[in-house]
């Protein structure tokens, strides 16, 4: 698909029928809304949903029910920053680059409420 292609499947994602499972070896899973689904599919991005339900078994996330996880694109070269907070306007909690990554968008926002990862759009 291409990035005009995967913006505007996005755009269809209000709501979710059903629930996928995202497994880690030695962690907890976490619940996949549709559009989070679509993301890890239609991205590659299997990485993606790894890195947050790892991150999720760290003393600093332990009591945070509601994370707001985002993937950013550097400006200046190849390299992306995933960030993690408890909610919008706070530091982030979790901060990791990522120095190359062949993800298809400039950057995508996913909530994490009660181990289940969702579009904004989904909420």
């Amino acid at each position: 698909m291409t990035t005009y292609e995967i913006k505007r499947a996005l755009r269809q994602f209000t709501g979710t029928e059903r629930y996928h499972k995202h497994l880690f070896p030695g962690k907890s899973g976490i619940l996949l809304t549709d559009g989070c689904d679509f993301i890890r599919t239609h991205c590659n991005a299997h990485w993606l949903f790894d890195c947050i339900l790892s991150y999720n078994s760290e003393k600093v996330l332990k009591n945070i029910n509601w994370q707001c996880w985002e993937l950013r694109q550097s400006k200046k070269d190849l390299s992306w920053l995933l960030t993690c907070r408890e909610d919008s306007d706070k530091k982030p909690l979790i901060t990791q680059t990522i120095e190359f990554s062949d993800f298809p968008i400039e950057g995508i926002k996913i909530w994490l409420i009660d181990k289940v990862a969702l579009l904004p759009s989904e909420y």
